[in-house]
């Protein structure tokens, strides 16, 4: 089955077909790096981190751009209450950013390109737009007329601003000749960093800066172009406009795919409502593996809530996996559990197949498991690989144990302490060992041939 996708720029399915067969190039709007990533970023690119790995997995080459805005206003006006130069600023959060998508796993990205390192190649796409007639010059900058570029809106299926869009992103001066129209080169103002080109002094827009980059690592198209709900009108209707009218090439790219937005105990998330949470705080709430599972276990296409019964139910259905996992024996696997192998394989690809179903694939993954277990056998070899394709794309399953607190072999060890301690008839001290490992989230049954123990569920 070929793989589909819900295309933001058709709005329907359509079989993914990279322009280069085997090959594809893939971008992922970046932070604007002046505070600390919060959750809906960690949303955003954990399941663009899946994409990635999925894209892989089937057999595609991916090169995996995203870029890192630390040329904006509101990195000026940061450093500006902090007293320190914006270059410095933004290294330093871009560093964070780093940190932060490092401790999700999400280490799919192949290249990071900083708007800085870019000047030349957006200046050059500036002029390529002034010389074709689709901008002109204000006092205080270059702007994009939208009057020129007759396909604006196709992508959001509208062309003016409403109550939820970014204002502080959509630039205003009365001189504009269209409502719509958006700075691509912003003039020099004292105080604010600059660089001295033949557009004048001044600095780049914000749009402007992804389409620059983008030519310049992929050339005028490419297959795929992702980003969260919130980006597609203005910015990414703004970069469709920039690029195709400077190229005079379309579509910028083939496939669109936009996430979900997160909303935090029943509300947007926002700092003025006291539920804005940093992926650093997300990650004092929950390990990795359970917040990539919280996130991978939505359509990537739906809006998700996070609170603490998400967390609850994200870290009970990893347990499911893992307790399963941990009963795996590698000699054992009949002709049938290999066949309900393969059968479970095969319907969790054709989930994914379909518009990147995770919820749906992970279903597959939990009837496999009931399934198996109603048989009454062990896992043998063919279900460890399987759990194994599977956390290579999910990476929210701890299915090795390798040292730590809670490994495998620790807890054997303690079972042994715990026998020795019950067969000394010293129960008291054998129970703080059940104890103990209870709080840890272990639960032991002790049965006539031996002890048996599995990580609880909630």
């Amino acid at each position: 089955m070929p793989i589909h996708f819900h295309n933001t720029l058709t709005k329907r399915k359509e079989p993914f077909e990279p322009i280069t067969p085997g090959e594809v190039r893939m971008f992922v709007c970046g932070p604007t790096v002046y505070d600390l990533s919060h959750v809906g970023h960690a949303k955003t690119y954990t399941q663009f981190d899946f994409v990635a790995r999925f894209l892989r997995a089937r057999g595609y080459r991916v090169r995996y751009a995203q870029n890192i805005t630390d040329v904006d206003d509101k990195i000026i006006a940061r450093a500006a209450e902090a007293g320190v130069p914006p270059r410095e600023l933004a290294a330093r959060f871009e560093a964070f950013y780093r940190e932060d998508m490092a401790a999700l796993r999400n280490n799919s990205v192949d290249t990071y390109e900083r708007a800085h390192d870019h000047i030349e190649h957006i200046v050059a796409q500036v002029r390529a737009l002034v010389d074709r007639g689709h901008a002109y010059r204000l006092d205080d900058g270059w702007y994009f007329d939208l009057s020129t570029f007759p396909g604006y809106g196709r992508l959001s299926g509208r062309t003016h601003v409403e109550a939820e869009d970014s204002v502080a992103r959509i630039d205003e001066n009365e001189g504009k000749r269209n409502p719509g129209d958006f700075a691509l080169w912003k003039a020099r103002k004292p105080g604010e960093p600059h660089w001295e080109t033949p557009l004048g002094p001044g600095r780049p827009g914000w749009h402007i800066e992804d389409t620059a980059i983008t030519e310049a690592v992929f050339g005028p198209q490419y297959d795929l172009h992702g980003g969260a709900q919130d980006l597609i009108f203005p910015h990414h209707e703004a970069e469709i406009a920039q690029q195709e009218a400077a190229s005079g090439k379309a579509p910028l790219a083939r496939f669109w795919l936009h996430t979900g937005l997160l909303r935090v105990d029943g509300a947007k998330m926002a700092k003025s409502a006291g539920n804005f949470r940093t992926v650093r705080q997300a990650l004092e709430l929950a390990d990795f593996r359970t917040l990539r599972y919280a996130f991978l276990s939505q359509h990537y296409r739906s809006a998700m809530e996070l609170n603490d019964v998400t967390l609850a139910n994200a870290r009970a259905a990893r347990r499911r996996v893992e307790n399963f996992a941990r009963l795996a024996d590698a000699d054992h696997g009949s002709a049938s559990a290999r066949r309900l192998v393969d059968r479970a394989r095969e319907r969790f690809h054709e989930r994914l197949d379909d518009d990147l179903d995770t919820p749906g694939a992970l279903a597959a993954l939990f009837d496999f498991i009931r399934e198996h277990n109603r048989g009454g056998e062990r896992p043998g070899a063919a279900a460890l690989a399987l759990l194994r394709e599977v956390d290579a794309l999910f990476d929210a399953f701890d299915l090795t144990r390798p040292g730590g607190a809670d490994s495998t072999g620790d807890v054997e060890a303690e079972l042994a302490r715990r026998r020795a301690l019950r067969a000394a008839r010293r129960f008291a001290e054998a129970d703080r060992i059940r104890d103990e490992l209870r709080d840890r989230g272990i639960l032991i049954e002790d049965t006539p041939e031996t002890t048996r123990w599995w990580y609880q569920h909630a």
